[in-house]
């Protein structure tokens, strides 16, 4: 099954020059820019045909969304990846999303008030490293999640630093069974609301 990515606000988020360095990690030639707009890169498909892609040199015009979605459908074709995949590569950053993963780190140095945790869970599709940095009112529900594996979710802003996404902003975090139960509370409030 293939998956089209058609989420306007994450595909705003790819960076140009992210594009490009993926462009030339990834065998593609910079031809030269395209009366100063974009970049034209060209690449030979595994059946011998030129493909060519124009990076925009910014992100502001309105329909850029529109274009880094069609540049990535050009890069499934020509690489034979999922549109998941090369966008999980292009991804540097995520304001305000909620990821769900498991911990796999606590470090909190002696007589600090802050730990260092380590999450593995799913962004864009492809499991990640994340870092995030709890308070002592987190640091409860991090140590029982960790010790009896239960699945946490974050908000937050995440930032891709090297292979793995920093959690900016924490603004929530919790047990994945709290945020169950809390969702069927709510629906038994509005149950009850409309007997």
């Amino acid at each position: 099954m293939k998956v089209t990515v058609r989420d306007n606000k994450i595909l705003k988020t790819v960076d140009p020059k992210v594009l490009g360095e993926y462009l030339q990690t990834n065998g593609w030639h910079n031809e030269g820019l395209f009366y100063g707009r974009a970049w034209i890169w060209h690449k030979h498909s595994d059946c011998g045909e030129l493909c060519e892609i124009k990076q925009p040199v910014s992100q502001n015009f309105d329909d850029y969304s529109t274009v880094i979605g069609d540049i990535i459908k050009k890069l499934e074709l020509t690489e034979n990846r999922s549109q998941l995949e090369i966008l999980s590569d292009l991804i540097t950053c995520l304001d305000d999303t909620e990821i769900q993963g498991f911990i796999v780190k606590i470090d909190r140095p002696e007589a600090e008030h802050i730990a260092k945790v380590g999450i593995m869970g799913f962004v864009v599709g492809k499991l990640r490293k994340i870092a995030l940095e709890l308070t002592e009112s987190n640091l409860n529900l991090a140590l029982q999640a960790y010790q009896e594996r239960i699945p946490v979710t974050c908000r937050g802003d995440f930032v891709k630093e090297g292979e793995y996404f920093v959690v900016k902003n924490l603004r929530e975090f919790g047990l994945m069974v709290e945020a169950e139960e809390k969702r069927d509370e709510s629906a038994i409030d509005l149950s009850e609301n409309c007997v």
